[in-house]
This record gives C-alpha cells, structure tokens and sequence, in this order.
C-alpha cells in the first residue's frame, strides 16, 4: 500500500527533473543544476555584434517561446571610417566626386594661365593674398556664421556635424565645393586683370582643397606620422607637416568634444591664438563647472 502510494510522488518527481534538464538543455547549461557559473564578459562593440547575431538565431531557432529581442547596432556601426594613410587617400579622391573635380579645375586654370605667359611677382603676391585671406575668411566663416546666433540652413546643417560621432566620413557635397569655388572665381574676375585672376582661384582652391582634406583627415582614425629628428629637408618637412597634422587634430577635438564656443580655426591653428580663441583646457573646465 505504501509502495502504491509513492509511485505517484516519484513520478511527478521524474517528470519535473526532466523537465528542467531539457530547459537547462535548450539554453546551453552544461553543468550541473547545483553548481552554475555565470560567464561575464566584457561588453564592446563587438561583442555587442556578435552578441546581436547570437540572440537573432536564438529568435529563429526552435526552442521555448520567447519575447523577441530588439538588435543591438552601435552608434555609426554602418560607417567604414578610414584608419590608414591609403583608406583615407582612397576614401577622399576616389571615393567621393567632389574632390577629385575640384582637383581636375585647378589643373585647367593652372594650364589656361601658363598659356598666357611666365608666372611673375604680380602673380605670387595675388597667390598669397588669396591664401592669407582663405584663412582668414574660414576662422569667420566658422565662428560667426557657423555657429551664429540666429537659425539658418547652414548652422543646421554644420549642428548635425556636431551631433555626429566625432570619428566619420566629413567629405562636403560636390555641388557645394564647385558652385563655391565658381562663385569665388567669377568674383576676382571682376576684380582683377584676366592673368591675375586665374592666378587667384588657383590660390583660393589649392586652399580650400587643403582645407577640405585636412577637416576630413582629422575627424578619421588616421594617427599622425612619428616625429622624427631629421637633419634633411625632407626630413624637417616631414616634420613640421606632423605637428600641423597634430595641432589641428587636438583644437578641432577640442571644439568638438570640449567646448564648442572655441577653437574655430583650422588650417592655421595659430589663428586661435591670434584671436583669443584658444584658451586653457583645464581653466575652460573648471570655469565651466561653476556655472
């Protein structure tokens, strides 16, 4: 009689053993129901991906109902931004049709202007007036109308800049470089003679292509060249371009990721300081925190 009645408690008893063994089983519980170690991993933007394409198979796979599970996707997973010399080149000339046209326009008014004859010193004050005055006109450019007090399409467009990851692909469209750079070519037509005004777009678009590149360069992965002592001039050259390449990175992320209200210059680091618009990192914090 004793046994009779036991036969049913060992039974249910079977039962739910079983039971857990076969959920332990469907969620990959190897080890003993008694003793289970939790595996902790360190959460990155792989391990986000993976674990991502792990829980979308275990959605679709057959095994106990489930609540489906929103994917993971990191913040511009989707953008391939470059962090080499050779992707970021690619990227720039051959990836996007602006550059390379803009480079193609100041090789013809540079062919149209020797066909008129030697360049002379006419020519090389115009070139670098122009140059000086790209500068000039990007630091203004930046501060007052970039981020001015009233709305506008630019300020919208170059807000998004900023909301942005501060690594991506920073390339201008194509309509906006070449209409600019016609638009600033048919103005020094009807201002200078017609040898000095080809001479003063080529200046203004080797500037402003030198900008373009050195804006994109800063916001990739690229890392700046190590600084060498070299006694050669290829060697100070070298040099001197990788603390350029360095000092605009570190204002640009300053004006980023620090305070955006400084540090509008770019091709000319040294404008900041000129301007009063470089101040110290830690001073700018603490003023910042009392507020």
């Amino acid at each position: 009689m004793m046994r009779m009645k036991l036969l049913p408690t060992l039974a249910v008893f079977a039962l739910r053993l079983c039971h857990r063994r076969n959920v332990a089983k469907a969620f990959g519980i190897t080890s003993t129901l008694t003793s289970v170690r939790p595996k902790v991993e360190v959460i990155t933007q792989s391990s986000c991906l993976r674990l991502t394409m792990e829980r979308s198979q275990d959605a679709t796979s057959p095994g106990p109902a489930s609540s489906p599970v929103k994917p993971i996707t990191p913040k511009n997973a989707d953008e391939a931004v470059p962090s080499t010399w050779n992707q970021a080149l690619c990227r720039f000339f051959l990836g996007d049709i602006g550059p390379p046209f803009v480079l193609l326009s100041i090789a013809g008014f540079l062919d149209t202007r020797l066909r008129l004859g030697p360049m002379s010193i006419s020519d090389a004050a115009i070139f670098s007036c122009v140059v000086l005055f790209w500068w000039i006109q990007e630091y203004f450019i930046h501060r007052v109308l970039l981020h001015s007090q009233f709305d506008w399409p630019g300020k919208s467009i170059h807000q998004n800049h900023h909301d942005k990851h501060y690594f991506h692909v920073s390339i201008d469209p194509p309509e906006l470089l070449l209409g600019w750079l016609l638009a600033a070519h048919f103005i020094m037509k009807s201002i200078f003679p017609w040898h000095l005004c080809l001479t003063a777009t080529i200046g203004y678009a080797i500037a402003g292509l030198v900008y373009e590149w050195s804006h994109f360069i800063v916001h990739t992965k690229v890392k700046p060249p190590p600084q060498t002592q070299q006694s050669s001039p290829l060697g100070c050259v070298s040099s001197t371009l990788s603390k350029l390449f360095s000092k605009m990175r570190d204002n640009h992320i300053r004006h980023h990721l620090v305070d955006s209200s400084y540090w509008f210059a770019f091709s000319v680091p040294a404008v900041d300081d000129l301007l009063h618009s470089n101040p110290d990192v830690r001073e700018l914090k603490r003023i910042n925190l009392k507020k």
